[in-house]
């Protein structure tokens, strides 16, 4: 919501809401709060009191009982038992008791002779406790009744023998009585239980001793919120809670009655019997808001119309003429607070642009025909802020004036200079076709330095390749001179070991020489005997004498290998290191060669970049040449649009005075702009 209107209409709305929904709930949630409260009281005050006087008759009665168990005569034998019965009428009469009896120590009744040896308030008088019974079926008539039983003390003195029982019956509905005079509504009723949690007293007397909410819980859960308030009035407690059944929510106060043996009793109540009032003073409270809203609503409606409506009608106006509507007229508002001052002002912000637009306009349209010898038509409109407007046109008069003669003045020098322009670049295009030519010349000579320089690179790579062929060949010769030392190395140490065998066999057949000449004496001893031995000796001496020639002759050829192994190896070490050198020299060309390849293909590179510098050189002289050609051409075509723009600045009306010159015009007064060119003209 933008508008002023709806913005005044919201916050007043909202104020009114806020505060009345404040109040309202308030006032409710107090209403509400104070009922609750006041039913609580009421409930747990009930309840106290209604249990109280259980409680006060059920003392009654049990005082009666005590008193009654103190009387000698009824434990004396010499009285008969109808003087007893007598005694015991006298008491039923006197204080309103359905019957009433005595029972000896064995539970015998001495009145009527039956046996109430399995009641528990009789075993509880007999142990000396005064004590209340639950509801039971009577022994008498069947009825459900309330047992009030005392000891019966012998001679009448207490807290001596106890020589029997003596018990009470109360009005069967004593206690249903008491509950039915409990009344806090139409709907309202209330109970007794006991500290099994059976119902003992009713406004229904069927649930008497039959209804037991905590066991009929555990199989209906509705009934769960209900048998916890039970639990709690069996523990003693007293206290005031709530709880559904059957889709109604009710009310419950709960106290214990005082002297029993856990009885309490409770009151429930339905909600709705207390709330009904509350809720129609809530319904009327609604009513009332709402009532109030809408008058609030109304009346912010009114005053927002009254306040929104004006400002609506002038912002639209304004808007308008920010669209550039001058010519609406602005709707008059009959009123003497701020909304028709509003009016008036926006009228009179209205009339006054749309004057200020019209003088300009007409003085822009003058300007438009050439005309810049005017001036303003409403020169008091340019008032405050407005006055740099008529400042602004003053100056721009006076520079287009300016610009034109300028411009006048510099056609005039285009035109010349464009004369001048065209025949220096006839020069220019006539000296870029001779530089055209000379580098056609250069780049055919580049290209051929370029071929003659990739035939060097391709002769030095094979080279190169040759070279390293020849390295590897001279590497490989030089291994095997290295392997053929070896092998010398190898023959020498053997021819050694041959002469150091060949040395063995001369000493071998030295001794075997000596031996024969030992031999040869022995048999000349031996004379006859000895001849075949001799015979022997001798040739052994002889096959000695020739394996020390043949060894002798042996080594002769072995020193003479030997020399020639020495004189081998020696000339094989030379050649291997000649071999050495050859390959370094090999190394040294072949790296020669790779340097002259590398600096042979860098020139190529170098030649064909020299050469495609030389195109685009060539490209440029091309460009320069077209470009002098159309300069030329341009130049021509711009003298003659010079011309044509000198004629249209001629069509310009300038102000002037009659020596020829611009007068210099009063200066605005909130301005220190110093003007020429305009007869008296001022914005």
């Amino acid at each position: 919501m933008k508008s002023i209107k709806g913005k005044i209409l919201l916050c007043m709305s909202l104020t009114v809401v806020i505060c009345l929904s404040i109040l309202g709930g308030a006032g409710i949630c107090l209403n509400y709060s104070s009922t609750n409260q006041l039913l609580e009281q009421t409930l747990r005050e009930t309840v106290k009191i209604a249990s109280d006087k259980v409680a006060n008759e059920l003392t009654s009665y049990l005082n009666v009982a005590i008193d009654t168990g103190t009387i000698a005569r009824l434990t004396d034998p010499q009285q008969s038992p109808g003087n007893k019965q007598l005694l015991i009428d006298d008491k039923v009469k006197q204080y309103g008791f359905q019957r009433g009896n005595i029972i000896g120590p064995d539970g015998i009744s001495a009145l009527d002779g039956k046996d109430y040896s399995d009641r528990i308030y009789f075993h509880k008088a007999m142990a000396g406790q005064a004590n209340i019974s639950d509801p039971l079926v009577s022994k008498v008539n069947g009825e459900l009744s309330i047992i009030v039983a005392a000891p019966l003390w012998k001679d009448g003195r207490p807290n001596t023998t106890i020589a029997g029982v003596v018990f009470f019956v109360p009005q069967s509905t004593f206690l249903n009585d008491i509950v039915s005079q409990v009344h806090i509504s139409d709907n309202s009723a209330a109970y007794a239980i006991n500290s099994d949690g059976y119902t003992i007293a009713d406004n229904t007397t069927g649930t008497i001793m039959t209804q037991n909410i905590e066991e009929e819980a555990k199989s209906d859960s509705s009934l769960a919120r209900l048998a916890a308030i039970h639990g709690k009035i069996r523990k003693g407690e007293s206290g005031f809670d709530k709880y559904e059944i059957n889709g109604v929510q009710k009310l419950a106060a709960y106290s214990p009655i005082a002297g029993t043996d856990g009885w309490g009793m409770a009151i429930t109540a339905p909600t709705s019997d207390f709330m009904g009032a509350t809720l129609t003073s809530i319904g009327i409270t609604c009513a009332l808001l709402v009532i109030s809203l809408i008058a609030a609503v109304a009346i912010a409606y009114w005053l927002a119309k009254k306040i929104g409506n004006p400002i609506h009608i002038c912002t639209e106006r304004i808007q308008k003429l920010s669209e550039g509507d001058l010519k609406s007229q602005v709707p008059v508002i009959h009123s003497k607070d701020e909304t028709g001052r509003l009016s008036e002002a926006t009228r009179l912000i209205t009339d006054s642009i749309s004057n200020i637009i019209n003088d300009i306009d007409w003085g822009l349209s003058q300007m438009a025909a050439g005309n810049f010898a005017i001036t303003s038509q409403s020169q008091d409109l340019y008032v405050g802020d407005f006055k740099p407007l008529s400042d602004s046109m003053y100056k721009i008069l006076k520079e287009i004036s300016a610009v034109l003669r300028n411009i006048d003045q510099s056609a005039e020098q285009v035109a010349g200079g464009s004369e001048q322009v065209a025949a220096g670049a006839q020069a220019l295009s006539q000296g870029a076709t001779e530089q055209a030519s000379s580098i056609e010349e250069l780049a055919a000579t580049v290209n051929e330095i370029s071929n003659h320089i990739d035939k060097n690179a391709g002769n030095a790579k094979t080279a190169s390749e040759k070279a390293a062929s020849v390295m590897d060949q001279a590497k490989e010769s030089s291994q095997r001179m290295k392997e053929m030392l070896t092998a010398m190395d190898d023959i020498n140490q053997g021819s050694g070991e041959i002469s150091k065998i060949i040395k063995t066999i001369e000493d071998i057949a030295f001794q075997t020489n000596i031996l024969a000449l030992n031999a040869a004496v022995e048999a000349a001893r031996a004379g006859e005997a000895g001849k075949g031995f001799a015979v022997v000796a001798d040739e052994v001496r002889n096959l000695a004498g020739k394996s020390a020639d043949a060894s002798k002759n042996t080594s002769s050829l072995i020193e003479g290998s030997l020399h020639a192994v020495e004189r081998g190896t020696k000339i094989a070490s030379e050649t291997a290191l000649a071999l050495d050198e050859v390959v370094n020299g090999v190394e040294d060309v072949s790296a020669a060669i790779n340097e002259i390849s590398a600096a042979s293909a860098d020139q190529a590179s170098s030649a064909r970049q020299v050469t495609q510098g030389i195109d685009q050189i060539s490209s440029v002289v091309q460009t320069n040449s077209a470009t002098a050609q159309e300069s030329a051409a341009a130049s021509e075509e711009l003298s003659g649009q010079a011309q044509i723009l000198k004629n249209l600045v001629g069509q310009f009306k300038f102000g002037s005075t009659e020596s020829g010159e611009e007068p210099v015009m009063p200066v605005p007064d909130e301005s220190n702009y110093m003007v020429q060119g305009c007869d008296e003209t001022k914005y």
